[in-house]
Order: C-alpha cells, then structure tokens, then sequence
C-alpha cells in the first residue's frame, strides 16, 4: 500500500482483525471501522480463517466469528447493521467487495518511521 494511501486509512477510526488460520497461524489486519467494511472483511477472509476476533484499536471486542459466522457482538445495533450486508453475502445473494485493508507488518514498520521523523524533529529543536 502507498504510504499516503496507508497514512489516510491510519488516521481514520480503525477496525484491528485478527484471523485465525486453520495452520494455527494468526494474522492482524487494519481496516476502517463501518458495518459494511466488517462484512466484507469476514466474508474476504472466510476461506483462510478457523476464527477471527475484531477489536477497536483499544483492544476492545467488537466481535468474533467461527469461520464466517458471527459468535458474539456486545452492540446488537451494530450486529443488524453487520447482518444487513453479511447476510445476502452468505447466501451468495451479494458478492464482497475489496476494501483497503493495511497488514501488520505495514503498519508497524509505518508508525515505526513517523516516530523516528518525531525523534529527529525533536532533536533539531534542542
């Protein structure tokens, strides 16, 4: 991903999803936070994932599926929203669509260079 492009996604309110692999691998994806984006996220990932928890950025669940099934989603109004896309999705009704989706790895190595920009910026003014 572009760095403006990752840039953007970053400043926005963010979705962090961990899919859990059927190998017992684990990866961390960033996406922005919508009903629509989480549907399309669950149902992009479906083939890969033996489960998948989704959190806000503070590490709070915002739900967690058994393959592309939701289990729990504490905010029943966000679930009806989720269900509206996820559902004729499910049924092969409605196809996903791609969204900008950010890895680990990215995003770190992102935030990794905006604090040395941070540090060095800092040391210039001492």
């Amino acid at each position: 991903m572009e760095k403006e492009v990752l840039a953007e996604l970053l400043s926005k309110d963010l979705i962090v999803g961990h899919v859990y692999r059927y190998d017992g691998n684990e990866q961390v994806y960033y996406f922005e936070n919508s009903p629509s984006n989480i549907a399309n996220f669950i149902m992009l990932h479906k083939e890969h994932a033996n489960k998948m928890i989704l959190t806000d950025r503070l590490d709070r669940l915002v739900l967690n599926t058994f393959g592309e099934f939701i289990n729990r989603c504490p905010n029943q109004e966000l679930l009806q929203k989720i269900l509206k896309d996820l559902v004729p999705m499910q049924m092969g009704d409605k196809d996903p669509v791609s969204i900008p989706v950010a890895g680990e790895e990215e995003v770190q190595t992102f935030w990794d260079e905006e604090e040395q920009n941070v540090i060095k910026t800092e040391f210039r003014m001492l």
